[in-house]
């Protein structure tokens, strides 16, 4: 027999809280400018900000997939 995860009245509510959300998600100003964004992009500081944010997921992501390969090593020495 299969269990239910989620109940009609969990999911009632869980549909209501965002649609709440929604409005403080939309509040913002659609003209709003980030004062921050443009001062880098003039300075050129941006693309030091881009360059460390790729050198960091580039790292994780090479870092996963050494881990992937030495379980796969270690799910292998386990089957024989």
């Amino acid at each position: 027999m299969v269990k239910k995860i989620a109940t009609t009245p969990s999911i009632k509510f869980l549909v209501l809280a965002f649609l709440f959300l929604q409005n403080f998600v939309m509040a913002q100003e659609s003209n709003a400018t980030v004062e921050m964004a443009d001062v880098m992009r003039s300075n050129g500081k941006i693309y030091v900000v881009v360059g460390v944010i790729l050198i960091i997921f580039f790292g994780i992501v090479s870092y996963l997939l050494l881990l992937n390969k030495k379980i796969n090593n270690l799910e292998a020495k386990l089957k024989k």
